[in-house]
């Protein structure tokens, strides 16, 4: 186990690798049993089957939803997984799909933990980061995993579409850590898609800076010909002088 800053007081902030796939299951288990408010999980399309098919995280899951904990899950869904999708949205309380999803990670109130290695069909990852720095946790839970559930459909609609060879083509959504990018798409989001509640929101706003924009170039265009007139009279003044030998 590697652990930054080493530590043994409970309370310190400190991000730690944890090996081994019995500790990677325990991590996940004291991290549910840990939660209190909310579960938000980012997932790739192979991890519902490990949710469904791990019993110990199964129960863990569901124990945490008995207690209040509210989950949200974000997964890839497709035709392979859709049935373990279905199992999954049983036991959480809302589930959503967005293509291209690569890796995963899982957040609550307090930490951050993510699978730190790919893993065989059917077994968890034999590596786990876990941390509990506020700006770690604070940082995935406003700039990734809240851009990504705004812009992920609801999983009906997906299993919908899929049970009705009406799949669309979708973009690939890639999870990224650097925050101009992550800004960037979400400034791009909110001027290309008006339904939604954030631009309509910013719409006014937008309307009254086109709004001064427009008359401030009014303005500029009458002061260009104030100055224009004003140096034609200036001529003249000079041309009339000259005439009259004043200058």
């Amino acid at each position: 186990m590697t652990t930054t800053p080493s530590s043994s007081d409970a309370n310190t902030e400190r991000t730690e690798v944890l090996k081994d796939e019995q500790n990677v299951v325990n991590t996940v288990l004291r991290f549910t049993s840990n939660t209190k408010i909310k579960i938000d999980a980012c997932i790739d399309y192979s991890r519902p089957s490990l949710v469904i098919q791990i019993g110990d995280l199964k129960k863990a899951f569901l124990d945490a939803r008995s207690r209040g904990v509210k989950l949200r899950y974000i997964t890839e869904i497709t035709e392979n997984n859709v049935g373990y999708c279905r199992e999954l949205m049983k036991m959480v309380d809302e589930v959503r799909h967005i293509d291209g999803i690569k890796g995963s990670f899982y957040l609550n109130e307090t930490e951050y933990i993510a699978p730190a290695t790919f893993h065989a069909k059917g077994s968890p990852a034999s590596q786990i980061i876990r941390s509990n720095v506020k700006e770690i946790v604070e940082h995935h839970q406003h700039f990734v995993f809240d851009s990504l559930w705004a812009r992920a459909i609801p999983a009906e609609q997906r299993i919908k579409e899929i049970e009705e060879g009406s799949i669309p083509h979708h973009h690939e959504t890639k999870v990224s850590e650097n925050q101009d990018e992550i800004f960037q798409k979400i400034r791009d989001f909110i001027e290309t898609d008006h339904t939604d509640k954030i631009g309509l929101m910013l719409q006014p706003i937008l309307q009254k800076q086109s709004k001064d924009a427009k008359r401030q170039s009014e303005l500029i265009k009458q002061l260009q010909s104030q100055i224009k007139q004003l140096q034609k009279e200036v001529s003249e003044i000079h041309k009339n002088m000259a005439r009259s030998g004043e200058i």
